[in-house]
Parts: structure tokens; sequence; C-alpha cells
């Protein structure tokens, strides 16, 4: 195995089992009592890592309380204008939606970066091809917050919009943490969480833009960039240098903005769009994820995806 190899496998490989392998020939009689149960996942060192808990749940707090204000602004009947992100909005709106953005990035990649150092500090440094992505998920997360909360402005996405922009930013924080620092037997849970979190997100967004009937030169750079960003962070599990993990992220991104412009021209309102954008999302991602993992995507891999995608955009046309 190469040195490059070895660095890319290792964020694959649970912390607890690398840091087991660097100390194994450490004095055995020396005490160690390093491992702690949060949400009943293995963590090792946990209590010195509650600070940077603690802030990605400020920063979520913070966010949410953004969004909050924003419903309250856009709450009412509206002025039936088309689109209807645009029927109960004005300036003021917009200017405190972009201020939310930034603090939602912001605050998620310094929390993130507070839980680095805290990592380092007790002899787990993050591995050398790690990516700063933190601010992705709860980006996204915040644009569907802010979208849905403009798009119906009613008195449901008092509560709606806030929890969207808390649990967005909140748990992808806390999967993103556990992916590091979960033990072997955690970390296919670690995995899952993380998982839904960036899934969910996807659908909520690309549903926000959907709902809206954008034109295609707004509604496909749009989709195409949240895209791009989710499947960045979804890519973190894969170990590979940022330059590859952006191009492959690019691509995601771009076929989703072209189903987009054909999904424009499909009679179909509500949801449904965003469900279909969501399935097309998930076996972009998911086969990016398994060629930078295997190196190669293997027939059963096509077929897990592609039969699951195919079956699933099957129903959703009957349906619709």
């Amino acid at each position: 195995m190469t040195q490059r190899d070895m660095v890319d496998t290792d964020r694959r490989v649970p912390r607890s089992r690398r840091v087991v392998d660097e100390d194994r020939f450490e004095d055995a009689d020396e005490p160690r009592n390093d491992e702690h149960k949060i949400f009943g996942l293995g963590i090792p060192n946990a209590d010195a890592r509650q600070p940077a808990y603690g802030q990605g749940v400020v920063v979520s707090l913070l966010v949410a309380g953004a969004v909050l204000l924003l419903a309250i602004i856009s709450i009412g009947s509206g002025d039936g204008s088309d689109p209807p992100v645009l029927e109960n909005t004005d300036a003021m709106f917009w200017a405190i939606a972009a201020g939310t953005l930034l603090l939602a990035a912001g605050g998620a990649q310094f929390a993130e970066r507070t839980a680095s150092h805290a990592a380092a500090a007790v002899g787990q440094p993050r591995p050398a091809t790690a990516m700063a992505t933190a601010w992705a998920v709860p980006l996204v997360s915040t644009i569907a917050a802010i979208l849905l909360v403009a798009t119906f402005h009613n008195r449901p996405m008092l509560a709606v919009g806030p929890l969207i922009a808390f649990f967005g930013t909140a748990g992808a924080l806390l999967s993103r943490d556990l992916l590091d620092e979960t033990d072997e037997q955690s970390t296919k849970v670690a995995s899952v969480i993380h998982t839904l979190v960036v899934h969910g997100i996807a659908f909520l967004a690309f549903s926000a833009v959907y709902l809206n009937k954008l034109d295609s030169w707004i509604s496909g750079p749009l989709i195409g960039a949240m895209g791009a960003i989710l499947i960045l962070e979804t890519l973190e599990r894969g170990g590979i240098a940022p330059p590859q993990r952006v191009f492959y992220a690019l691509i995601g991104g771009w076929v989703l903005a072209q189903v987009t412009v054909a999904l424009n021209w499909w009679p179909s309102y509500g949801w449904t769009g965003g469900a279909v954008l969501l399935v097309v999302f998930y076996v972009a991602a998911g086969l990016l994820l398994v060629r930078v993992q295997k190196r190669a995507v293997s027939t059963r891999d096509l077929i897990e995806f592609g039969g699951v995608g195919s079956l699933f955009l099957l129903l959703l046309a009957i349906l619709a």
C-alpha cells in the first residue's frame, strides 16, 4: 500500500482503532479512562469535547432564532406575486436572510474548528485529507428554511422554519463529529445519521425551490449548487484529497441541474418534484461515494443504486 493510499483510507478507520494501534507498545499498566457514552455511542475523550458540542448547539439556536424572525416578518396573506417566495418578502427580509446564511456557515465552521483543536489537544488530530466543509449542510438547511418560510408565510412556519434550521445545523455538526470519534461498533450508526441528515436537508432544499416553479435558468443552477455542496459533504467519508472531492461534487451538481431543467417541463406540482430530485441525488451521491471509497463501481453497486432509484422514480411518476 502506498503512502497516499494510507492517508486516503485513514478517514474510514475509526479513531478508537487508530489510537489503539498507535499506543499498542505503551505501558499496559498505565490507566486509561478516555471513553464515555453520548447518545449510546462510544466517543473517546467526550468530556474534553463538551465545549465543542456546546458551541454547535449555540450556533444552531442563533440560526433558528434568526429564521424565526424572518418567519415573523413574512407572515401574512401576501400580495399574490409570482413566485410565492416573493409574495410577502421585501429587501429587509432578504438582507436579514443573507446575514442568517453567513451566521449559519461561519458559525458552523467555527464550531468545527474548535472541535478539531479539542481533538488535537487529546491526541486525536483530524486526518490530513480533511476538508473544511462543516459549513455545507448548515448553509443548505438554512437556505431551505428561509425559502420555505418565505414561500408559505403562515403561522405553522413560525415553528417549522426554525426547527429545520436548528436540526439541520446541529445534526450536521454532530454527525460529522460522530464520523470521526465513534468506535468501530458505532461507525455504521454514525454513517446512517450522517446520511439521513444530508438526504433530509436535500429533500427540503430541492422542494423549496421546486414549489416556486422558478425559471430554469434560476432553479437549475440553484439546485445544482446546493446538490454539489451536499455531495461535497457526503464525500467526507471518502477520504480523498480536496481537489478530487470538488471535482466529483461538481459532476453531481451538474447532473442535478440538468434533471431540474427537464423536470420543469413535467406537469407536476407540490412536493413531488423535490422527491424526484432527492432520488437523483441519492443515486448520484451514492455512486460517487462508492467510487471514491472502492476506486471502482461494481455491478452490484449499479443495481443497488440504479435499481432502487428507478423504482422510486417509477412510483413517483405513477403517483404524480
